[in-house]
């Protein structure tokens, strides 16, 4: 009988022992599922910019994980993917359009628009600061997450004849989008401005019902905008910014190690969208500009700028942003 009870208190002892050892192991193994989204294919910055983010997770995190990226919105659009993340369903980190999460803060639509940043050190000094700090703070107190900014696509003006200083503008009629804020600034800018469908926007200027448009140079060449409008006018009137979003429940759900490699790899996946994204836009139009697809404009914004200054203001009180303008504008 002692020797039962004997042989049952060192069993006992060996379970306490083990016991936490095993639980241990138990959490160690666990595989950790995370899963990416980008509406674009995979060829294309954003989605180059994602992959990056997950290559370096698996750097950082030191366990086992697996990260799908998927692409050309297998998963949705850019607008599904946020609501997704705000539930912790789906996707857990994208990058799309500021403005994709305007339901959420409508700040966010002040991200980016037209005359905002002055050039391209500007826009990167934003991008670096905590100018977008009360923005970040609202998105993430409804769930969404905001690991770094990136973005870089430099819109300028496609026209069919040569603009050179700001006293050619008012002889340009120029294509805008809807939004009102298109619209406002771009006539302060010195432009004639109509709104017309981006589809309608060929013609339009093959036949002289406008002559031209504002955009990237991705559109210029996928579009053949320099089939009918080849001088593009170097204004950098508007720099894209490209937020990596993750989703907010998912991220609370992760040990902290894991959470770590997530913000690192974050912050570093959106200085290489920068770094990637502006050097595709400067060698696409060099690239049509010597295959004499397009000539290249320099052109002096200053004068733009000042003129559309209360234009920004204005749109910024209207979005409760005059802070966020504030802090934008104050970094020289």
């Amino acid at each position: 009988m002692k020797r039962r009870i004997a042989v049952l208190a060192l069993l006992l002892c060996f379970a306490f022992v083990t016991m936490p050892l095993l639980a241990t192991g138990q959490e160690e193994a666990k595989t950790y599922h995370l899963v990416g989204a980008s509406s674009l294919p995979p060829d294309y910055t954003n989605y180059k910019a994602l992959a990056y983010f997950a290559d370096k997770v698996k750097e950082y995190y030191d366990g086992p994980i697996e990260i799908d990226v998927h692409h050309s919105a297998e998963l949705g659009d850019q607008t599904d993917y946020i609501e997704y993340m705000i539930q912790g369903i789906s996707v857990d980190f994208a990058m799309s359009a500021p403005a994709t999460a305007a339901t959420y803060d409508k700040r966010c639509s002040f991200l980016d628009p037209p005359f905002l940043y002055r050039d391209l050190d500007h826009w990167a000094k934003v991008l670096e600061s905590d100018a977008f700090v009360s923005i970040e703070d609202t998105l993430l107190d409804k769930g969404l997450r905001i690991l770094g900014y990136g973005g870089g696509g430099t819109r300028n003006l496609i026209l069919r004849k040569e603009v050179k200083t700001d006293s050619d503008l008012p002889s340009v009629l120029m294509r805008v989008m809807g939004s009102p804020i298109q619209a406002k600034a771009f006539s302060a800018a010195g432009l004639q401005v109509t709104p017309m469908a981006y589809t309608e926007v060929y013609n339009a200027i093959k036949t002289g019902v406008v002559d031209g448009l504002e955009n990237e140079a991705s559109s210029l060449l996928a579009m053949k905008f320099y089939e009918v409008a080849p001088y593009v006018i170097l204004t950098r009137h508007a720099i894209t910014v490209r937020p990596i979003w993750f989703s907010e429940k998912r991220f609370q759900s992760f040990p902290e190690d894991l959470q770590q490699a997530i913000l690192k790899a974050g912050a570093e996946a959106a200085a290489y969208h920068r770094e990637i994204e502006t050097k595709a836009d400067v060698e696409a139009l060099q690239q049509m500009a010597d295959e004499g697809k397009i000539e290249l404009v320099e052109f002096d914004n200053t004068e733009m700028i000042k003129k559309t200054k209360s234009v920004l203001k204005d749109y910024a009180t209207e979005l409760g942003a005059i802070e966020v303008w504030e802090n934008v504008d104050s970094i020289k």
